[in-house]
């Protein structure tokens, strides 16, 4: 017995019928003369008529939803939820293309059917996971990407965000890969390594750490954060909170909350962001905390792959390129790869080793590289590597992100 899904998917056919129908249409609004002179005022040409008619509107909404989404998704993050009224702008459109038709709809008719599109339209928005809960620096880097009009789905652990990408929970999914202070966070690299989901871009943004407590510095006893916001302020811990014990939370926004619902006698604090202090309305008792003030951390935005060599983002003509290369257990085996880009003059911009974990002391390579997989050298490397080495993917292609450029926070175009 056939499936729900298998008896509704469409046939190759059946696809193109709405394009046929919109020719139609276009011819007979076109003034086609074949076109016209095909229809005839009997009951069944009518029907075939109406029936080209909406199929017609039905790709053509579609169209337009598709053209929607990708306009919210360049137009970022905003100050408030978008409205899903039309603007005045718009309905003066309408109306003028309503009365160059010359057709028996009346204004008020046309309005309310383009209103209900408009509402229909602001209702398709993506769905992202993140290491939540909300006012995480993972939450920021998400909005910044994806901006107001996504609906975020908030995650406990970074894995939890790779399955619902995997699972189809979510569209998108974002999580840190690499921090300047701290280095690489080798749980979402052993997660890529396992993965089949595609990096499609990726977020830079500017680390400002804070402690918060409803305690003064003086007696706050506890101090909780996420390792690697930890990690990050060790220096300032060890010089202006001395004798407190450090503690591992899940999020520096879970930090926030307990530093929340503990009292001022407690003395408990959180290094988490100013936008958590506000969000959970703890004090903030001292700001940029971090050791080094130059701190951001690179998050990957994730995403079910396509089919084998398909790409989200066309060169650019400034793209970086993210490999996880497996070398063979040889004498020059890593020199091997590294000389393969260079004698193509590609230019490496980051290589980080991790156990394979399915043999002990064998290791796998992430490499980020300049280009695009498209591009002939890069394509050269990848067919001389999948001859020299044990395995070779390509992680992803899509924009370069200089943050040195584009300030604090840095976003590439949205993923088509």
């Amino acid at each position: 017995r056939k499936s729900k899904e298998s008896r509704t998917m469409p046939t190759t056919n059946d696809a193109a019928k709405p394009f046929e129908s919109l020719m139609r249409v276009v011819a007979r609004l076109a003034g086609n003369k074949a076109a016209a002179a095909q229809v005839k005022e009997d009951e069944a040409s009518l029907e075939k008529m109406i029936e080209d008619f909406d199929s017609a509107v039905v790709l053509l909404l579609n169209e337009r939803a598709k053209a929607n989404s990708k306009l919210l998704e360049l137009r970022g993050p905003g100050d408030g939820v978008p409205s899903a009224e039309l603007k005045s702008e718009q309905i003066s459109r309408i109306l003028s293309a309503n009365s160059q038709s010359a057709g028996p709809l009346k204004d008020n008719m046309v309005v309310s059917v383009f209103q209900e599109v408009s509402r229909m339209c602001s209702q398709l928005r993506h769905t992202v996971a993140y290491l939540g809960p909300p006012a995480t620096f993972t939450h920021q880097a998400s909005r910044s990407r994806f901006g107001i009009n996504a609906n975020y789905l908030q995650c406990e652990r970074i894995n939890d965000i790779f399955a619902a990408v995997e699972k189809g929970t979510a569209d998108f999914g974002i999580a840190p890969i690499e921090n300047s202070t701290e280095g690489a966070i080798s749980q979402t690299l052993d997660l890529l390594a396992a993965s089949d989901l595609e990096v499609v871009g990726e977020v830079c943004l500017d680390i400002r750490q804070s402690l918060l407590s409803r305690a003064p510095l003086s007696r706050v006893r506890a101090v909780y954060s996420h390792p690697q916001a930890l990690a990050q302020c060790r220096g300032w811990l060890q010089q202006n909170a001395k004798g407190a014990e450090i503690i591992a939370e899940s999020s520096t926004a879970r930090a926030a909350q307990l530093a929340a619902e503990a009292r001022p006698e407690d003395g408990v604090a959180a290094i988490s962001s100013e936008l958590a202090a506000e969000l959970y309305h703890v004090p903030v008792i001292a700001s940029s905390i971090q050791d080094l003030k130059t701190n951001i951390t690179r998050f990957a935005v994730l995403r079910k792959g396509g089919p084998p060599g398909a790409d989200s983002h066309k060169p650019s003509g400034d793209d970086k390129t993210m490999l996880v290369i497996c070398t063979s257990d040889r004498v020059g085996a890593l020199h091997g790869v590294l000389d393969a880009f260079k004698s193509r003059s590609i230019n490496l911009s980051r290589i980080e080793s991790r156990p394979s974990k399915t043999k002990a002391w064998e290791y796998i390579f992430f490499v980020d590289v300049h280009g695009h997989r498209q591009d002939e050298p890069i394509q050269q490397v990848l067919d001389q590597l999948a001859k020299d080495c044990e395995s070779v993917r390509v992680l992803g292609s899509f924009p370069f992100v200089r943050t040195e450029e584009k300030g604090a926070v840095a976003v590439p175009p949205a993923p088509r």
